[in-house]
């Protein structure tokens, strides 16, 4: 349901630097090129020269020249391998470094290497001027780190092989980027649907492992982000479009919520590689600040329009471009996290952050009006969550939304995919509208059906026992059935009632089951729960008791007997679901009485 290919832009930028890096040393490697010479490398166990700093001048083409010498003198095998299998860390200046040994030695260069490096160069090109222009300094070191990379583009193609024949990858500058002011180029269609290309590896029996030089500076700040962002911009409106397609009635509730809350994860996933650049810049918070302020002017804003002397410190006019980088997301988990104190669930009066109209037209209001929607639905949301962390703990279901609630709770952070948890929670409000209580619905129709049948089996069951169904598998069963009950009288409101009578409170009012009612993921994924259960129990009694099994032969031996005879819907469905081979061993039913007989006593045992 998400897209076949959910490539993260900047990770594949990380693999593709890495698997640039990893060629290079150990082709050269090889080829001949000493390890200790490379000054950019260093060993996880040590620093694979003294001072672990860069050569610079005349140490650099001293050191390039033995490297030639040695090569020249040594037969071009490779050199020992290290029993460690040590980490290399290749500085992304040392590149040339190695190409231009590869070159003198006539190194034959794979195609898929072309192409992965005409990929990274593209990412990066003109990414650092981009950001200057929008009034951001960045360190000399930077500059001239990432520019060498660009600027080595030729050193590269001299290395490269005639590539006519080569199969001919999309353009990547004709690829669009929504944040037009700071381009990063995330993948057309026409690129994911392309073949693979192999990354280039390291040589055969090399036992060592290569990586490029861990990014730090500003312009990695700025460039991992907006490639996250795009990423996160399609997932979103993957979202979007899944839940559209749920209210015209072609999705399944579990299935919508199950994808949502895998493109949650897959955004926490996504961040666990850029964090670390984001802390030595003042956090991803300080980020998304410069991404919004860089947005507001390229809409045309000012900067002294940005922040405006009221309580909120913000202009209300800029919402759609804060909403784009998540930044009101930020906002609202902020504000929240800020009341939090320890063993105090905050509970709210019914409507004290406003109400939504589900039938009111979003695109005609202000920004302003645009906030105070999303307030009326995050408030009440959140303290829901934090109810179920603070006073639930036993909460048999958990998403992504509520894991980053219970994270925020324990550490007073916030974790960037609750703020995409938190957008993607409002995305879903506006698409569903007033039909946004519909999987809640869902929910308890197929919830009651599973403690109705419980009981029925019971009933029935009440005098018949067998040695393959022991009291044990019973216990599983009423524990099923005990938690859909406990689910059904609203626990969380049970807690949020005993806190209300404490503070001299009356109780809150409202359909109750709050939670559900609000987040058709969370009914979604609770669905999902029970019926995997119901389904594996399901199928565990029907073996134990051999209904199925009996049911199947015997369906099985009167239509070969009379094939006009009156067909079983209930076991057609079962066949369609279960396959043959799950009564038949072959997989193919028998025809004769002689061969029922056989298969039958196969299948029993």
């Amino acid at each position: 349901m998400l897209p076949d290919a959910l490539i993260s832009t900047y990770c594949e930028y990380k693999k593709d630097t890495d698997s640039i890096a990893t060629w290079l040393a150990s082709t050269a490697k090889l080829a001949g090129f000493p390890d200790h010479l490379l000054s950019s490398t260093c060993k996880t166990a040590g620093n694979a020269n003294g001072n672990g700093g860069r050569l610079k001048g005349k140490a650099r083409a001293e050191a390039k020249k033995k490297a030639k010498a040695q090569s020249t003198n040594t037969p071009q095998k490779q050199s020992p391998a290290f029993t460690s299998g040590p980490k290399y860390i290749i500085a992304i200046k040392d590149f040339i470094i190695l190409a231009e040994f590869l070159l003198e030695h006539s190194v034959p260069i794979p195609h898929s290497f072309s192409v992965i490096l005409d990929r990274v160069i593209a990412s990066r090109e003109g990414f650092g001027s981009k950001i200057e222009a929008q009034g951001e300094n960045l360190d000399q070191d930077s500059v001239a780190k990432h520019g060498y990379f660009v600027q080595s583009s030729p050193h590269f193609t001299a290395l490269m092989p005639n590539t006519d024949d080569a199969p001919v990858t999309p353009s990547i500058d004709n690829l669009s980027n929504k944040f037009h002011g700071l381009a990063v180029y995330e993948p057309s269609e026409e690129f994911l649907n392309a073949p693979d290309i192999e990354r280039p590896t390291r040589a055969k029996d090399d036992p060592n492992t290569y990586e490029a030089e861990a990014p730090s500076s500003l312009e990695d700040a700025f460039f991992a982000p907006v490639a996250i962002l795009n990423d996160m911009d399609r997932m979103r409106s993957r979202v979007e479009w899944i839940w559209s397609n749920y209210r015209a009635g072609l999705f399944d509730v579990t299935s919508a919520a199950i994808a949502t809350n895998t493109a949650i994860g897959l955004v926490r996933d996504m961040m666990d590689d850029v964090l670390p650049i984001f802390d030595a810049h003042g956090g991803y918070h300080r980020m998304l600040q410069k991404f919004y302020v860089v947005q507001c002017l390229n809409k045309g804003f000012a900067i002294e329009d940005l922040f405006m002397e009221n309580k909120d410190n913000f202009n209300y006019d800029t919402y759609d471009v804060a909403e784009r980088v998540y930044l009101m997301a930020y906002r609202y988990l902020e504000g929240f996290a800020a009341v939090l104190e320890p063993n105090q669930v905050p509970i709210y009066k019914d409507g004290i952050f406003g109400t939504y109209d589900p039938s009111s037209n979003r695109s005609t209001k202000t920004g302003l009006a645009k906030f105070e929607d999303d307030r009326a639905l995050v408030m009440p949301y959140f303290s829901e969550l934090i109810t179920i962390v603070m006073g639930l703990p036993n909460w048999p279901i958990e998403d992504e939304f509520f894991r980053g609630m219970a994270q925020i709770h324990k550490t007073k952070q916030i974790p960037f995919y609750s703020v995409f948890a938190t957008q993607v929670f409002l995305d879903i409000s506006y698409t569903l509208k007033e039909h946004v209580d519909s999987g809640y619905h869902t929910m308890v129709t197929h919830m009651n059906f599973i403690s109705n049948d419980i009981k029925e089996h019971f009933s029935f069951h009440r005098d018949l026992k067998i040695v393959n169904w022991p009291e044990s598998n019973d216990r599983v069963l009423r524990k099923v059935q005990t938690s859909i009950e406990w689910l059904a009288k609203d626990p969380s409101l049970q807690v949020q009632n005993k806190l209300c009578q404490r503070m001299g409170r009356g109780p809150r009012v409202g359909a109750g089951h709050l939670l559900f009612r609000m987040s058709p993921v969370m009914s979604g994924l609770t669905l999902y729960f029970f019926r995997s259960q119901y389904h594996e129990i399901g199928l565990s009694l029907a073996d134990a008791w051999g209904s199925l099994q009996y049911c199947e032969h015997l369906y099985n031996a009167t239509r070969q007997h009379d094939p006009l005879l009156k067909r079983w819907t209930d076991m057609d469905v079962v066949r369609t679901l279960l396959d043959m081979d799950s009564f038949y061993v072959g997989s193919e039913a028998p025809r004769t009485p002689d061969e029922q007989f056989k298969k039958f006593c196969l299948q029993i045992g």
